[in-house]
């Protein structure tokens, strides 16, 4: 999933430089759409990896966290 700044694709738009590369119908479908990005941080071992990155990760997850109804410890 890409992630879509408005203030970056305005800038981008605006420059005839960068603008050549950029496919407008495509980008207009998908302007508006957000995202999350998570990015883990894992401890590689002898005997395998650990995720370190304790955060909601499900839809569900993350919509009770916005809305204030999930622990937060439960991810530390």
């Amino acid at each position: 999933m890409g992630v879509f700044m408005d203030p970056l694709l305005n800038e981008a738009l605006a420059n005839p430089e960068m603008d050549n590369f950029i496919n407008k119908d495509q980008l207009e479908r998908f302007r508006g759409t957000g995202g999350v990005r998570i990015e883990d941080y894992v401890l590689f071992t002898e005997d395998g990896c650990v995720n370190w990155t304790k955060i909601p990760r499900t839809v569900q997850e993350i919509e009770d966290w916005i809305a204030g109804v999930d622990d937060d410890s439960k991810y530390d």
